[in-house]
């Protein structure tokens, strides 16, 4: 699913830091564990064919994305963001099993890991 994800949102090789777009079709991710602990309610990762992705933790907490660049051969990781708070991470999004997924944001050597699956 994650592949096929991949495939919809950068098929037509969009980047977002260009500012260009077709369309601005997202899919959210149910995050549900955070370094393998749960999480008290799950939050929402909105990511796609956005300039800003988002992750809302559904307690009047939202941190939003600028996405700065995206590697074209990976379109799911080695991705640059600018956060809400100035500071500049790197995201990675990958599948674990099934609809499972792993999303990871790296800030200077610090790594904040997410385990949850692909709202349908």
């Amino acid at each position: 699913m994650l592949v096929m994800v991949s495939s919809i949102l950068f098929s037509n090789r969009i980047i977002a830091s260009s500012g260009e777009s077709n369309s601005s079709q997202s899919y959210t991710f149910v995050l549900t564990h955070l370094l393998d602990k749960k999480l008290t309610k799950d939050a929402y990762f909105t990511v796609g064919n956005l300039k800003v992705w988002e992750l809302d933790f559904r307690n009047g907490e939202k941190i939003k994305y600028t996405i700065i660049s995206m590697n074209e051969d990976n379109p799911m990781c080695g991705i640059t963001a600018k956060d809400n708070f100035g500071d500049t991470c790197e995201i990675c999004i990958t599948k674990i099993s099934g609809d499972n997924t792993k999303v990871e944001f790296k800030y200077n050597g610090k790594r904040l890991t997410y385990k949850g699956y692909l709202l349908r």
